[in-house]
């Protein structure tokens, strides 16, 4: 790290001192020269004084900076696993944009397009859903009491110090029996009114998921006509070029790194990938088209990445697996719409390309990482003014 003219550094040794200062390798502050006298006739040789400069390149070793402390070493397979995240995200995007070649060029049903896709919306907010209980069930168990303590049930049990008739061993019994169902009966209770309290939570939220539903789909019923004449008077070369560039905005901006504790992605990805499907849904003939083609943008850039990433929280042979089946059916969609030459081409880049190529990549641009930690004092500027000479 470079310094201003003047910076201070703590010497070699860890020693102070000012920008001039004559300090030896050894530590010893003396003159300016050191005089060292070898061989028979005394010859003298003279070393350069060291200076508490950071830019100026020195003779004496560098032994109070440390260099890459907290740089962990990547590995290849962790790199490629955590690289499925893109694929998976670049992969809906291709198969969305060959599902509009195909509807644009009449060789798909818009309807059975949307229909598809509905229904495997469908099927993934089931999924969701249960886990959500599975989750809601955890922290419950977490929060309530424990169940089963021995030591309140026996303690409450007076044991008679004399030796008991079978008379009283029986009203002993009797005894326990009712304090331990009094012990329980919290416990009992506390359960039924979580599972309740649960199946309550769990009707109002499909409850409000469905009239989510209900009103985007009257809603895009509504736009539908408008949308569809959006841009008539802009050309189509204009609207292949601003669709292009949201799509590569919404692959720029899409949240990679998010848990599955974000319940929605991220707003600028969304927004771009939503504004590129309307401007290629105006490009379409009817309303049916428009309306599909919107409906299926939606579920795949809103709410498919939540379905993704709780896939992936849950079983990564789930996340692998839906992997495959992204990059298959973006391959598939290509070779139908495009050309099978430019499905093998994202077959490769996805694979060899992204998955294994940029992780060597990374790997051997992190032996250039060079972070510099020291106990250096920061250099206080001195700005001198024309009149102060």
């Amino acid at each position: 790290m470079a310094s201003s003219n003047g910076a201070h550094a703590h010497g070699p040794n860890g020693s102070h001192a000012e920008s001039g200062t004559s300090i030896p390798r050894g530590g010893h502050v003396g003159g300016s020269n050191t005089h060292s006298r070898t061989g028979s006739r005394g010859r003298s040789t003279r070393q350069k004084p060291w200076r508490k400069l950071l830019w100026v390149k020195q003779n004496y070793p560098d032994n109070w900076l440390q260099r890459n402390v907290n740089v962990h070493p990547y590995d290849f397979w962790p790199l490629v696993a955590e690289s499925t995240v893109i694929t998976q995200h670049l992969s809906s995007v291709v198969i969305f944009i060959t599902c509009f070649i195909a509807i644009f060029t009449e060789r798909a049903s818009p309807v059975v397009v949307a229909g598809g896709s509905s229904v495997l919306t469908v099927l993934g907010y089931w999924v969701w859903d249960m886990g959500w209980e599975v989750r809601e069930a955890v922290v419950s168990k977490k929060r309530s009491p424990e169940a089963g303590a021995p030591g309140p049930i026996y303690s409450a049990v007076n044991t008679p110090s004399h030796s008991p008739t079978r008379k009283g061993n029986n009203n002993l019994r009797q005894g326990a029996s009712k304090n331990t169902s009094r012990a329980n009966s919290p416990t009992r209770n506390t359960k039924q009114q979580s599972l309740a309290y649960r199946r309550r939570q769990q009707r109002l939220r499909r409850l409000r998921t469905a009239k989510s539903a209900i009103l985007i789909y009257c809603t895009l019923l509504g736009l539908s006509p408008i949308l569809r004449s959006l841009t008539e008077s802009i050309s189509s070369d204009s609207i292949w070029a601003i669709s292009s560039w949201l799509f590569i905005a919404n692959c720029l901006s899409f949240d990679y790194g998010s848990g599955v504790s974000v319940k929605f992605p991220a707003s600028l990805s969304t927004n771009a990938a939503i504004m590129a499907s309307v401007v290629l849904a105006s490009r379409l003939p009817t309303t049916t088209h428009v309306f599909s083609l919107v409906l299926f943008s939606i579920e795949v850039f809103g709410l498919f990445p939540v379905f993704r990433r709780y896939l992936r929280h849950i079983s990564w042979y789930g996340h692998v697996t839906l992997t495959v089946m992204l990059v298959g059916g973006a391959a598939v969609g290509l070779g139908m719409n495009v050309g099978w030459g430019w499905a093998w081409g994202w077959v490769g880049l996805m694979g060899p390309g992204i998955m294994g190529g940029c992780s060597w990549w990374l790997m051997w641009l992190q032996r250039y990482k060079n972070e510099i930690h020291g106990p250096w004092d920061p250099a206080k500027p001195i700005i001198r003014r024309q009149w102060e000479g």
